[in-house]
């Protein structure tokens, strides 16, 4: 698998999994082991929170506003950005962790 990145932009890689082990490991040391196949729907929660913290992170790095719905939406994710993970802004890569969060954690509650 090939990564590439400008700047400091290997940090979004880190808070997405660093974030998510983070809280798989608080997780199972408080609850227990067997916490994500008794409620599946904390895999999402995991995400929702690697994605949030992605954001604020991404956004702070980038020096952007972390209002998401300030502006135009193509301006929000396709600027020249300083720090890129795969050619976009490491904020960018926040929604598509957020749309699996929100599926993980919707299929989780069925």
């Amino acid at each position: 698998m090939v990564f590439w990145w400008t700047g400091r932009g290997f940090f979004s890689l880190l808070f997405l999994i660093g974030v998510f082990g983070v809280f798989g490991a608080i997780v199972s040391f408080t609850v227990g082991d067997a916490a994500f196949s008794d409620a599946p729907w904390l895999w999402g929660v995991g995400w929702i929170l690697a994605a949030v913290a992605n954001w604020i992170g991404g956004s702070r790095i980038n020096r952007r506003a972390l209002n998401p719905f300030r502006g135009d939406l193509r301006y929000r994710l396709l600027y020249r950005a300083r720090n890129k993970f795969l050619s976009l802004p490491m904020e960018a890569w926040s929604i598509p962790a957020l749309v699996l969060g929100v599926a993980l954690f919707v299929l989780g509650l069925f």
